[in-house]
């Protein structure tokens, strides 16, 4: 919630700053009404604002509104896979994978789940038309409330789980910690960041995620007894 505030700023700049403009103000107009949008999400957990469906589209609506957000976070996407000496995924176990989201040509392996949780790309056909693919999108920094996490979580299929989100890092390891919690592959949520961060160094969780996760650890996390 606290990275709202910047991003209503930073949009009320745009907004401020294409009007002050030429040619190139209406799209900055464009993007600082998007970057308000996104703020006013964020700061609602309206997780669904940019309204992908459950086969991993984005609705023609979508792509009209955020056509300047969307482009600028591809954008930026390509950029970091582009620049990054980090792998686009890693196996936590032989049964977990977390990763970015992936392009077409590249592959993790086989899974009974391939969880999605990107709320502002649309998810390439290859990975989306798979038996075992699941949007649940999340916007990015941010967290579902812990019984929404439950609920999907709950309803994954036994056999290998491939979790993304843009990059890999925050929202990938917010459902990866749950996903742990919830099997007792581990006990309490910082053993489960230390299996995480030994696969892929560079999962960190936000506040928000933080909090979520250790709310849903106090009520779904499987313990065993000594």
């Amino acid at each position: 919630m606290r990275h709202a505030f910047p991003l209503i700023l930073l949009g009320v700049a745009l907004s401020f700053l294409g009007a002050q403009s030429g040619v190139l103000g209406a799209f900055l107009i464009w993007l600082g009404c998007d970057f308000l949008l996104l703020g006013g999400a964020r700061f609602r957990r309206a997780h669904g604002l940019f309204g992908k469906r459950p086969d991993g589209t984005l609705p023609v609506w979508s792509w009209f509104i955020f056509l300047p957000l969307f482009s600028l976070g591809i954008l930026i996407w390509h950029l970091v896979r582009i620049v990054s000496a980090e792998p686009p995924f890693n196996h936590v176990s032989s049964q977990l994978v977390v990763g970015r989201r992936l392009l077409s040509r590249e592959r993790a392996g086989e899974f009974a789940n391939y969880i999605d949780l990107t709320a502002e790309f649309q998810e390439p056909r290859a990975f989306r038309e798979a038996p075992g693919y699941v949007a649940f999108p999340v916007l990015d920094g941010s967290a579902p409330s812990p019984e929404c996490l439950h609920a999907v979580v709950a309803r994954l299929r036994p056999g290998a789980t491939f979790i993304h989100c843009a990059q890999g890092h925050g929202r990938t390891g917010l459902f990866a910690l749950a996903v742990l919690l919830t099997s007792g592959a581990v006990r309490t949520v910082d053993e489960g960041l230390v299996l995480l961060a030994n696969a892929r160094p560079a999962i960190r969780l936000s506040r928000e995620q933080a909090e979520c996760i250790r709310s849903y650890s106090m009520a779904y996390a499987l313990r065993s007894q000594d």
